[in-house]
């Protein structure tokens, strides 16, 4: 199993590394009116959207203890809260965030609430994509079981 957390863990640090890298690389007019490559066009996107949902599965497959789901729910959650994301990742952190919702009904009702309660400040009804909507059931359908 914690070769599976390394590998959650380094799909987003080769997400940064990319990021880093595709912004030394740029020119400033790259994307403008349309013209010349554009960071939203970048494969780097569909590799960590591919290795998280590769991960994940590998994961759910193990069958994880509670703990367990917590830490990894925690690992694919948090990123979108950290400030030191560039903004141009933003979208796809928040994107990735669906990867959670197998791992959810790992969670143990408490985890489940406390994920929540963070999720409802972070995001609020109107600033949910349908990802976080999903999520966001998930996790009030998985805080009330039992």
């Amino acid at each position: 199993m914690e070769a599976l957390f390394a590998a959650l863990e380094q799909a987003f640090a080769d997400y940064r590394t990319d990021l880093e890298n595709y912004e030394k690389k740029s020119k400033p007019t790259d994307g403008l009116l349309g013209f010349g490559h554009s960071l939203r066009d970048d494969a780097c996107h569909e590799r960590l959207d591919e290795r998280i949902e590769r991960t994940v599965a590998g994961i759910r497959e193990a069958k994880p203890d509670p703990n367990q789901a917590e830490r990894a729910v925690r690992l694919l959650l948090d990123q979108g809260k950290r400030t030191d994301w560039p903004l141009a990742a933003q979208w796809m952190l928040r994107a990735v965030e669906r990867h959670a919702l197998p791992l959810i009904p790992f969670l143990s009702k408490d985890d489940a609430s406390a994920f929540l309660q963070d999720y409802t400040s972070r995001y609020r009804p109107w600033d949910r994509l349908p990802a976080q909507k999903q999520v966001y059931k998930a996790l009030k359908a998985q805080s009330r079981e039992k």
